[in-house]
């Protein structure tokens, strides 16, 4: 009987830091669908699933985020308790595709540096009853910006290219590169970004789809 309990500890052990074990990013990860509460929610990907969220709207509708953003609360529970969250505050969310800081920045490149870019956000949404595929909510239009995320202090700033480079400064051989670089400097910045987020990958747990 012991053994069996044994092996019964062991086993989920072993599947436990299966479930935790970190892979460099690639461009094929994908990221476990929900809201990401936190920065750190994030680089465990380890999201609050829709499913948990208290509420009317349907969890695996396709037109759940547009329903989500356009409130200014949400609630669910833990620990006997329901908590509630302001939209303003969440890091950011994953609607199964891609990977949005707070309601309107869309991830464009993830590493060390991340790059992302201004997208139109849900401002109201009048009716969440059978939306239909092509039901669209009203969107306040983004402006198309970049802005730059720092990985390991969650800084978030506009893509200006003196904040960039202090970041590139960071590995000096490639920084030298980039001061010798030809190029226009968007195109250059995207550039590096990518080759500095190459030499210094980040890792993430896979989490369940």
């Amino acid at each position: 009987m012991r053994t069996i309990v044994f092996l019964s500890a062991l086993l989920l052990s072993i599947s436990s830091l299966s479930a935790q074990e970190k892979v460099r990013y690639t461009e094929d990860f994908r990221f476990a669908r929900g809201i990401y509460l936190t920065l750190d929610d994030w680089k465990a990907n380890q999201p609050l699933r829709p499913e948990e969220v208290i509420g009317e709207a349907d969890p695996a509708s396709p037109k759940f985020f547009q329903f989500l953003l356009s409130k200014e609360q949400f609630r669910f529970a833990r620990n006997n308790e329901i908590v509630y969250v302001n939209i303003s505050d969440i890091f950011g969310y994953c609607d199964g595709r891609d990977v949005f800081h707070r309601k309107q920045y869309r991830f464009e490149l993830i590493g060390q540096i991340n790059l992302l870019e201004e997208v139109d956000v849900v401002d109201s949404y009048s009716s969440f009853i059978n939306p239909g595929e092509q039901y669209q909510a009203t969107r306040a239009e983004g402006a198309g910006k970049l802005f730059v995320l720092d990985y390991e202090t969650g800084n978030f700033f506009r893509c200006k290219p003196k904040q960039v480079e202090a970041l590139f400064q960071r590995d000096p051989q490639l920084f030298g590169e980039y001061k010798k670089a030809k190029g226009k400097k968007k195109e250059k910045i995207r550039n590096f970004i990518k080759e500095y987020n190459f030499r210094h990958p980040v890792y993430f747990p896979r989490g369940e789809l």
